[in-house]
């Protein structure tokens, strides 16, 4: 089972994108926070990244370049829910603008981890 860590500032966000996921058949790890997600990406195995890109502290594009000092194989996914966040589009990675639906997060995670998380 593909195991996915979500980070966002909004817990209820965060809530419902794991319910969302695991629905989906994804084991997933929450963070509330950049630091948080930090903290567990030293710690945890995780297939891929589901980050904020505006989170106080430590932002989500800081996590992202911190993952991929250390695990750079794994993938990252950014949301913004600032329409002139120009860095999301820039950033070289995937990333969905909020507000999305669940349809357009579980193609994005599928794209990004193409095998089906029961068989992985």
């Amino acid at each position: 089972m593909a195991r996915v860590l979500v980070a966002d500032d909004n817990r209820q966000l965060v809530e419902m994108l794991r319910a969302t996921l695991e629905d989906a058949g994804f084991d997933v790890v929450a963070a509330y926070s950049g630091l948080a997600a930090a903290a567990l990406i030293e710690r945890e195995e995780v297939d891929l990244l589901i980050l904020d890109v505006l989170m106080p502290g430590v932002s989500g594009d800081a996590v992202a370049d911190l993952l991929h000092e250390l695990k750079p194989h794994v993938p990252v996914l950014l949301m913004t829910g600032d329409y002139s966040d120009q860095f999301a589009q820039s950033a070289g990675r995937p990333w969905l603008r909020k507000p999305f639906t669940e349809q357009e997060l579980i193609h994005a995670v599928g794209e990004l981890l193409p095998a089906r998380p029961d068989t992985a």
